[in-house]
Order: C-alpha cells, then structure tokens, then sequence
C-alpha cells in the first residue's frame, strides 16, 4: 500500500491520510498483512516502511520533494516484488510510472482532482485498475479503467449518534469561495439562528477579508478556527444541520458522512457527490440555490435523526468500506490466476 509523505493517521484532518490509515487498520483486523508506505510520524497498525519525514517537515523546494516521492514509490515496488500480493496507490498518476514494469498488481485510488493538464498523461495510463469514490467522481475522465466505486468510510463508533442535535448550523472545512461559506453565512443569518464555522481560512485570497470576516461577530456568526478531531465530533454532534455549500463538483465530502453518523443531517448544494451521500428528504436535502438552502433549514425539523445515523452505518462505515477493498484486491487476484492459467492453457 502507498500513501504519501504526511503523517497518516485515522484521526488527521487531511482525508487521504485518515483514509489510508482506516484502511490499513481494517485490513489489519481482518486478518491481513498490510505494509503501509507513509511518512515516519504514523500511525498504524501495519508494518510502517518508510524513508523520510514527512515532506512538509523537510522544507523542500518542489523539484527536490518531487525526488522523494519518486524514491518512496521505487522503494515500495522494490519491497512488493518480494513481500505482497497487490500495491494499492494513492497516487492518482506517479505509481504508474511504476507498476508497468512490475509483476506485482497495482490498484488506484484517485483523492485528488482531474485537471486538464493531467489528462493526457492519466490517458497514457487508462488501463490501470482505478477506484472512484463517487460515480460523479468518473465524470471527470470516463474513458480511464474504472475497476470499482467505493465510497469513503467514517469510524461510526468515534462519530458517534447523538439524538437531540442543537440549535446552531454548522459549517466545517476549507474558508474559500469554491466552497460557498457567503452562502452558508446568508442562510443563517436569513433564518436567524447561529452559524459555527470551523476550517481554514486563507487570508491572502481576499475571499475572507471581503465575504466572511465583516459578518463574524461571535453571536449570530462565530468563527472557532481549524477544529481538533475531537472537537469536529462534538461539533457536528450539537448541531441542528451541517450546512455544504459547495460551488463545485466534489469528488466525495468527508464532513457529510461524519455529519450523518453523528445523525445531523446535511443541507448539500446539487454538485458531484452531494445527492449520492444525501438523501433527498429523508437525510437532509439537496438544494440547487441558497433560496432552496433557507427553505430546507425551516423543513429540518422533518428529518429524522434515526434515519440519518442508519444511512451513515449502511453505506458510509469504515467496515463497509474495508470490505468493499477487500473484495477488489479479491477479484483482482482472481483476474490475474486467470490470465495466467490462460496464457498455459490450462
């Protein structure tokens, strides 16, 4: 398995880190030998390999990171050929400059964005086995192989059910215009109750100072910051809705499963993955303007908490999602038995 040069664990912020880590561990206790590429600072249950620090500890200049990126994965290879059964990426495109020229199986799990300067060099390698974490996911480059759809899963235990909810909405993750915070700051104040927001906030893009901070006043808005991990928890625990609204296609949304497991649920713009997590109507709603998000915050009262924690344990659990892995590396290893008693004619 690879990851990348942070500091994996299930409880960071970064949700490819907390991902690989839940991952990692689920195998583990379901009985598999896991050896976990990733930045010496993990942890883990797996067999931690690695040659560096975490990247953003070492203060590099981006051509020489680049190189211990290139050497982490070469050394993941080298390990491979002699001690596992499959590689499983996390690197939407570098793992494939390398598993051509391996015998070992490769599969691909893309976190971050398809971006047009990417695609040619991802159409080079449009055979290789991809997982998507949405199917809105595979919009963004559907000619690439897509081997299978699995979607995030949150540790349903630690986000745990809380019945009653509170009184304030919620927003929570990245402060930037893609991601609609002005709208959440103008639903709230239009139907008068509270909004936390919790994320980071990027004071150079000039989005803050001009459509967030002039409505921070510590009452009807309130700004806490970058939460803990424990804090998110409880965040989302108290909250009477978690509002997401997103300007763009989202690959997935972590927040919103956390915010289900919790059984708050969640009032999501129609973007990417929004309507596969939110059931409209029953989980929350999914909205196609900021006048549809007012009106949804009055109808949330008709949510039923109970349903909102069910669909998060149905579809959204970190068990759910270890055993939709373990199915893959299954059927891969499958594929691959088979192509060789082809080529011998057996």
């Amino acid at each position: 398995m690879v990851s990348n040069f942070y500091p994996t664990s299930h409880n960071f912020s970064k949700a490819i880190n907390s991902h690989v880590a839940s991952l990692a561990n689920g195998l583990i206790d379901k009985g598999h030998k896991v050896d976990l590429f990733a930045a010496d600072q993990s942890e883990t249950k797996a067999n931690l390999v690695s040659i560096a620090p975490p990247l953003s500890t070492m203060h590099l200049p981006e051509n020489l990171a680049r190189h211990y990126i290139m050497a982490h994965i070469s050394n993941c290879y080298y390990f491979s050929e002699m001690n596992a059964d499959i590689v499983h990426s996390h690197f939407s495109l570098l793992s494939s400059f390398f598993s051509k020229i391996s015998s070992i199986p490769t599969v691909i799990s893309i976190h971050s964005p398809i971006t047009e300067d990417i695609k040619p060099l991802m159409n080079m390698y449009r055979q290789e086995k991809y997982v998507s974490f949405s199917l809105a996911q595979r919009k963004q480059m559907p000619e690439l192989n897509w081997y299978a759809n699995i979607y995030h899963g949150v540790d349903t235990n630690h986000f745990a059910f809380n019945e009653e909810g509170g009184k304030y909405l919620l927003y929570l993750g990245r402060l930037t215009e893609d991601k609609g915070v002005h709208l959440a700051i103008q639903t709230a104040k239009t139907v008068g109750l509270p909004l936390i927001i919790a994320g980071t906030s990027y004071p150079t893009e000039g989005y803050w100072q001009k459509e967030i901070e002039p409505h921070i006043d510590g009452i009807n808005v309130k700004f806490i910051g970058e939460a803990t991990f424990e804090g998110k928890v409880e965040l989302l625990q108290k909250a009477k809705a978690t509002l997401f609204p997103t300007q763009v296609a989202e690959v997935f949304g972590y927040v919103m499963i956390e915010s289900m497991s919790c059984g708050t649920p969640v009032i999501g713009f129609n973007n990417g993955s929004v309507p596969e997590i939110v059931k409209d109507g029953q989980t929350g709603f999914v909205v196609n303007d900021v006048d549809e998000m007012i009106e949804a915050v009055k109808k949330i009262d008709q949510i039923d908490r109970k349903k909102v924690r069910q669909r998060a344990e149905l579809y959204f659990s970190v068990e759910k999602m270890v055993s939709g892995y373990e199915k893959v590396y299954k059927r891969i290893l499958a594929d691959l038995e088979f192509q060789k008693n082809k080529k011998n004619g057996s």
